[in-house]
């Protein structure tokens, strides 16, 4: 399960060296997905989640809409930016052996030997006193496996049904970048002697926000057309061993897509050019107030006016490219760099997203009979995820991917007799 972040482009650095601020744009938002997580437990219509823990923290409704729609296509980005540079370094052949090696392979092993932890808990808490407890571990398990031959489809937060676990975007992000494998394949493009650079970038600013805003208005339109037909929180399962959003899965092929053209047209420099930390700063709060002003009267809303649900989808592809903006010019001016704490961050963030459910789910689960503040337990839960995840990749994961894989079965075992 080892995993090493590559950070080329062609636009910034020479081959082999680090993108410090990708690399911590990519962290910080790693880190933001344990917190999207960790509060989960503790908003107002999070009954679906995995521990159910009231009261609600005020507002907390808030925090997961303006995180639900930046997290993910942010990753796809900047996975279609390092595609090209890492596809010159290795050839088609290693490229796609180093995607099986770091994703299909965390995929199969956390899919089918840590995620199903999670449903257990909630099946048990939601069961407790019923007489409908899971008969053990194991036969959950087997059951777990069975479901996955069970194509199912519905919302994550009204069917208790449908589980839904981190490693869909493994899955995901490993056919965006077979596809991209064998269309570099059929370019020619061998190695990074042969590449050549499609340098072709937009002759004034104006120019280049019209490619951006007409790029984000397609997006915003096409999911906004398939709401119409399909409900923009859709999930569509194969049982818990993987899933898809069909009404986003455009976003996130856009995205990466998107980090495909700007490496290979050298427009990074460009949109660093544009991106001002500050202007960009207020549009995102023009864009998160107009948001939440749409999201507040639609969201529940069966009669709600058409012409605020597709502003709500507009917007919410138009927040997502301001943050974008906004990171970028950001870190790239401000935490381009790479002390002890970021290095670490960088170093260990893919592996703690890998881990991280299964302790915080844990940790919400053992805090359910603490008498403190929601926040506070939202604030302690998501520290302590983050701490044990970074602290088991750094002394396992990094240290024997062999022994990683042990420690997977030895809890899974674990899990079978403690709970028989």
């Amino acid at each position: 399960m080892r995993y090493r972040w590559e950070n080329t482009t062609s636009a910034t650095q020479t081959a082999g060296t680090r993108i410090h601020y990708l690399d911590n744009i990519r962290s910080i938002i790693i880190v933001f997905v344990v917190f999207f997580h960790a509060i989960l437990s503790y908003v107002q219509n999070g009954t679906w989640w995995y521990v159910n823990d009231p009261p609600a923290i005020p507002y907390s409704f808030f925090f997961i809409v303006f995180l639900e729609p930046i997290m993910m296509p942010v990753l796809f980005l900047i996975a279609g930016l390092l595609a090209w540079p890492s596809y010159d370094r290795k050839g088609a052949r290693r490229f796609l052996k180093g995607k099986v090696d770091r994703l299909i392979i965390p995929f199969f092993l956390g899919t089918v030997f840590f995620s199903p932890i999670m449903p257990f808990i909630r099946q048990s808490l939601r069961a407790h006193g019923s007489g409908k407890e899971p008969a053990g571990f194991w036969p959950f398990w087997l059951d777990f496996l069975k479901g996955g031959t069970k194509i199912l489809s519905g919302s994550a937060s009204i069917s208790t049904d449908i589980v839904v676990n981190q490693y869909w975007f493994l899955m995901v992000l490993f056919l965006f970048f077979a596809a991209f494998s064998l269309y570099a394949q059929w370019r020619g493009r061998k190695n990074k002697n042969q590449r050549d650079i499609v340098s072709n970038p937009p002759k004034s600013r104006k120019t280049l926000m019209g490619r951006i805003t007409v790029f984000t208005f397609i997006i915003g339109f096409v999911y906004m057309v398939l709401c119409l037909f399909i409900e923009g929180n859709t999930w569509v399962t194969f049982g818990g061993l993987w899933q898809f959003q069909p009404a986003k899965i455009h976003i996130y092929l856009g995205f990466f897509l998107a980090g495909v053209y700007i490496e290979r047209r050298d427009l990074l420099p460009k949109i660093l050019n544009i991106a001002r930390p500050v202007v960009w700063f207020t549009t995102v709060m023009l864009a998160t107030a107009a948001y939440f002003t749409t999201v507040i009267k639609t969201a529940g809303v069966p009669d709600a006016a058409l012409s605020l649900v597709i502003a709500s989808r507009f917007l919410r592809l138009f927040l997502l490219v301001s943050v974008i903006l906004w990171l970028i010019g950001l870190f790239q001016r401000r935490i381009d760099t790479n002390t002890t704490l970021w290095r670490e961050l960088a170093s260990h963030s893919y592996n703690i997203y890998l881990i991280h459910m299964v302790p915080l789910v844990v940790f919400q689960w053992l805090a359910l009979s603490a008498s403190v503040p929601s926040l506070i337990k939202f604030g302690a839960i998501s520290l302590m995820s983050l701490g044990v995840s970074y602290l088991i990749s750094r002394f396992l994961v990094k240290k024997s991917s062999t022994a990683t894989v042990l420690a997977l079965i030895a809890l899974f075992i674990a899990m079978c007799l403690v709970f028989s």
